[in-house]
């Protein structure tokens, strides 16, 4: 009985950590703070380096106290490299040997270590991220109730934005805050641009979740967390939002057309969103002066004139969805493949009309046939609030970089010392900063860890979305992979920091762990 219940415990404790690990993780880095804004960077980062090196310690020394190397060796002789490690496995070796690289050759190889040039996303986090996944991948078995931990923690991160709109201030967050600045931070995250990263990772497990609920309680949950994540990353102000919604409505068919009821409720989540954008443009324009204005691309929905007859037409889509739900005629499996083939042409159509939009603002120089489109078509230097700018110098800087830079980057988070070097004085004269990232997660890791580290994380990207495409679509897993998704077309416009980046690799790393329970 003894030997039972230690090789029980044995079994039990690595799994029961990483358990632990990730719901400290992903609830605790959305709540987190210390003294308000003023080190919620510095704050975030070393609670999430304390977490993740508590579980690096716990689970070496066990596997120290506990492993069998030589029966392990014999177990993987005859086996090929893909039966011991998976392909995002090896993807996310290769990662992490291009940091390393990185960090070994760069000219601020302790800056480039520790990263604390830029947003602490130097070689220490990222090798961190690595480690988690493995450890993630190996022990950890998903389960219901974590993710409903993390959308808890979501919830109360969105209802701390959402007041903010109000400009109640509950938690006195603003209460030194400069006056110039008390727009650009909000709940318990601060930068509005890392906020909407985390809310559309909020957003993305609740929405996919609502689409599997299998009774009524799960679905009213998992709707309300999704609406609510949909008004606070309108509520957010910030366009990068727009980007993870693309990803969300885009990819989101692929799993919820499957079946009849996960076709009418992604309608439904369509129709909530409009609604609620309907809503929030009411409330601005009847509370004009007592809440935060709304600009930017919100405006121009809010403003459409269509708007009502979009929302009108989706609920009436969302009820014949119901009745045919009801109806259950037809062969589902076949319904399911027409719709997903259907939505495949929409979406190459939709790609290439964006194409063509760009190639005629831009190229053809027809920007004024677009409206309040044109300054979201049209790049230049004053681009998404000086990004074009900012990824013009990158490009140009790296093209200077001597031939070992250009291999391997200048270093992990080390832009603020390329444009220091190369583009000081101008940045100074014309927009009165300093730019340490190049807003833009992809072009950020061309300039400092280098063409085969952008390769590698690409990689890891990519290996992921197949085994999501070849995986059983399990609630959790899909879940998980939709806030990765979201996280990815963001990142497009948006830094790599210790806030946002963590929690994505974390469900990255529970989308492929193999380990699941299905939801019941």
């Amino acid at each position: 009985m003894t030997r039972k219940n230690n090789n029980t415990f044995k079994t039990k404790l690595l799994p029961f950590a990483a358990a632990i690990y990730v719901m400290a993780v992903t609830a605790g880095m959305l709540l987190i703070y210390n003294d308000f804004y003023y080190d919620i960077l510095e704050t975030k980062w070393a609670y999430y380096c304390i977490c993740t090196f508590l579980m690096i310690l716990l689970t070496g020394a066990w596997l120290f106290l506990t492993a069998h190397p030589i029966e392990a060796v014999k177990a993987w002789k005859g086996r090929g490299l893909f039966d011991i490690i998976s392909p995002v496995d090896l993807a996310v070796i290769l990662w992490g040997i291009a940091i390393v690289l990185s960090t070994v050759f760069s000219p601020v190889r302790i800056h480039a270590f520790l990263g604390d040039g830029g947003r602490y996303a130097g070689c220490l986090l990222l090798i961190l991220y690595i480690a988690a996944y493995f450890c993630i991948t190996r022990y950890y078995f998903a389960k219901e109730w974590h993710v409903m931990v993390f959308l808890a923690a979501g919830v109360l991160m969105c209802l701390f934005g959402i007041t903010d709109f109000f400009d109640m201030d509950l938690l006195g967050f603003k209460a030194e805050i400069k006056e110039t600045q008390r727009y650009m931070f909000t709940s318990t995250i601060g930068n509005i641009n890392t906020y909407t990263s985390c809310v559309a990772m909020v957003m993305a497990c609740a929405g996919t979740l609502f689409l599997s609920a299998r009774d009524k309680k799960r679905a009213v949950w998992y709707g309300s967390c999704t609406v609510i994540s949909f008004i606070a990353l309108i509520l957010g102000e910030s366009d990068n939002a727009y980007l993870s919604l693309a990803a969300f409505f885009g990819f989101l068919p692929f799993y919820g057309f499957q079946t009849r009821k996960g076709t009418r409720r992604y309608v439904m989540l369509a129709a909530a969103f409009f609604t609620a954008a309907a809503g929030i443009g009411l409330i601005s324009r009847k509370m004009a002066g007592q809440v935060i204005s709304i600009s930017g691309l919100f405006q121009v929905i809010a403003g459409s004139r269509l708007l009502p007859g979009v929302i009108l037409l989706l609920w009436v889509l969302a009820a014949v969805c119901w009745r045919a739900e009801k109806s259950s005629a037809g062969d589902e499996t076949a319904a399911a493949s027409r719709l997903i083939r259907g939505w495949m042409v929409l979406m190459a159509v939709s790609i290439l009309a964006v194409v063509f939009m760009l190639y005629d603002v831009n190229a053809a120089g027809n920007g004024s046939r677009y409206g309040g489109l044109q300054s979201y078509l049209l790049f230049n230097d004053e681009w998404g609030t000086h990004r074009g700018y900012i990824w013009r110098i990158a490009i140009e800087d790296y093209k200077k970089f001597p031939p070992l830079q250009k291999l391997f980057g200048y270093g992990p988070d080390t832009f603020q010392f390329v444009t220091r070097m190369n583009n000081y004085p101008e940045m100074v004269i014309r927009y009165e900063e300093i730019f340490d990232s190049a807003h833009n997660e992809y072009l950020q890791y061309l300039v400092t860890i280098g063409p085969l580290g952008l390769a590698a994380y690409c990689g890891v990207l990519i290996t992921a979305a197949v085994h999501a495409v070849k995986g059983k679509t399990d609630p959790l897993e899909a879940a998980a992979w939709m806030a990765v998704v979201c996280y990815s077309f963001q990142a497009a416009v948006n830094i790599t920091q210790p806030i946002a980046t963590p929690v994505m690799w974390t469900l990255l790393a529970i989308s492929v762990s193999g380990k699941k329970k299905t939801v019941k």
